[in-house]
């Protein structure tokens, strides 16, 4: 055994055994074992497939590996080198890819020619590389060992009292959430628009518009707080949120109280987001705004960075690729139609128990898909995120789908609670200080067929909505919480 290590090189399956024990480390209960599983069997692949063209190149199996190891490395680690360079001020020079990746290549150069040069070194650096690798691996087995047994779900503090005894009804509830739609007051003081469309149609089919406003400016803080019915804890840079800290939303939005709730009264969640609800995984597995499921192991692998960030190279212009196009830049614009498709069929069906459907639009949320009509911009316009004239027609555009999901639904379960929110304003206002009064102005609208709405103790903010529904419509005494605003940012480089 001892002789193989210096002949062999377990090293390269090591090595995509690390990258895949080591996210799984650091993101421990946000994965499941089946995607790491293929993560790590396609990837072991592409290494695999790398060392046959290289042996195949150089017929020689110690220089093909070393060759191989190295490739590797840097492409599956390139997200990690590139996110310590941007957080290290003397090596902000090589924060460009235009200069890092020639870098990397003329840095993998000089390290195939050494190696190619010092043949006396191969048994030692296959010794090396593989006593090194497997004590990598052992060592997240250990700590993937410890989280497994000492792990704990994360919750919000302070569970919300709720008592079913005081339940007289049990309508199905569609809980609609329009991503980044902006409320009626910034959009006529900054977009010159009065929205008297979408409030009118939603008043003749008997929506009460609530004085709400967001707590939070940025989507997995505002959910959390809104399915927990309170603020999320504070232990966080509010300057720079960084990716632990909008897992912690997401495990907060797994186990949020509303769904507790809901289910304690006999309800089935129905989740048509792309957040997981315990049991009730995201409809969509991966989304363009936030890393989830798989993307947490490889959205760090070169390929897949250089996608996300330079990836419109490829799909406009003279370099365009029409499959890329495809698949990256209207993804999400599937994403809306999936979510529009699901909550008609659930209006249609007929269900035994009564349902809590959550639908998680990104509208109007940017990129800009469509325009007013439906029809699609041109690609050079759908990230155009600070074009308020792009904003605002695919706000008109997102009022059509509004509109037709509310008559479907009033036609199809007349009886049903109906809830159309945002869980913050538009925020790309281009300001100096990055913050915008504004961004917190969203809109809340609320059907309630069947109950006497209390008008003298509406809800202020977005973290007390539930608890006005459950009061309103089932009974409760829900004591309100302080209402405020929190400004937070996030790493544009990693979150969007």
């Amino acid at each position: 055994m001892a002789k193989s290590f210096i002949k062999i090189p377990y090293f390269l399956f090591l090595l995509v055994l690390f990258f895949c024990l080591h996210g799984s480390v650091e993101n421990y209960g946000f994965l499941h074992v089946n995607e790491v599983i293929r993560v790590f069997a396609i990837t072991s692949a592409c290494v695999a497939l790398l060392f046959l063209v290289t042996f195949g190149l150089t017929k020689n199996l110690l220089l093909a590996s070393l060759v191989s190891f190295f490739i590797s490395s840097w492409w599956l680690f390139f997200g990690a080198i590139h996110d310590l360079i941007k957080a290290t001020p003397f090596l902000d020079f090589l924060r460009s890819y235009t200069v890092l990746i020639p870098v990397l290549l003329v840095l993998n150069i000089f390290i195939i020619r050494w190696i190619k040069r010092n043949k006396q070194l191969h048994p030692k650096l296959f010794l090396f590389l593989n006593i090194l690798f497997l004590v990598f691996c052992l060592a997240d087995v250990v700590l993937l060992t410890n989280r497994y047994f000492n792990y704990k779900e994360i919750r919000v503090a302070q569970a919300v009292k709720f008592n079913a005894s005081k339940v007289r009804q049990k309508p199905n509830v569609y809980f609609l959430l329009f991503d980044e739609y902006a409320g009626y007051k910034s959009l006529q003081d900054s977009f010159g628009f009065k929205n008297d469309s979408l409030y009118n149609l939603l008043q003749q089919q008997n929506f009460k518009i609530l004085p709400g406003f967001s707590n939070y400016d940025f989507t997995p803080y505002s959910m959390s707080s809104i399915f927990n019915m309170q603020y999320v804890p504070g232990a966080y840079d509010k300057q720079l949120l960084a990716q632990p800290d909008i897992q912690q939303r997401f495990a907060e939005i797994r186990n949020g109280e509303v769904f507790a709730i809901f289910r304690s009264m006999g309800y089935t969640i129905n989740n048509y987001s792309v957040f997981d609800i315990r049991d009730h995984p995201a409809l969509s597995q991966s989304n363009g705004l936030f890393p989830i499921h798989a993307t947490l192991l490889t959205n760090k692998i070169f390929h897949k960075r250089l996608v996300k960030n330079v990836g419109w190279w490829f799909i406009t212009g003279k370099f365009e690729l029409p499959f890329l196009k495809k698949n990256i830049l209207y993804k999400v614009d599937g994403y809306n139609k999936k979510v529009e498709e699901k909550v008609l069929e659930a209006a249609s069906a007929k269900q035994v128990k009564p349902g809590f459907y959550y639908a998680h639009f990104f509208l109007p949320h940017g990129q800009y898909f469509r325009d007013s009509t439906g029809a699609f911009n041109r690609p050079e316009q759908i990230s155009d995120l600070y074009n308020k004239s792009l904003y605002l027609s695919y706000l008109k555009y997102t009022n059509t789908i509004i509109n037709g999901l509310v008559k479907n639904i009033n036609a199809m379960d007349p009886g049903a609670i109906v809830v159309i929110m945002s869980d913050h304003g538009f925020y790309d206002y281009q300001n100096k200080g990055g913050y915008e009064p504004y961004n917190f102005d969203n809109i809340c609208f609320l059907r309630l067929p069947g109950a006497k709405p209390d008008s003298s103790n509406l809800p202020r903010s977005n973290v007390n909505f539930f608890r006005y529904l459950f009061n309103t419509g089932y009974g409760q005494n829900l004591p309100y919480v302080k209402d405020s605003t929190v400004f937070v940012i996030e790493d544009p480089a990693v979150l969007r």
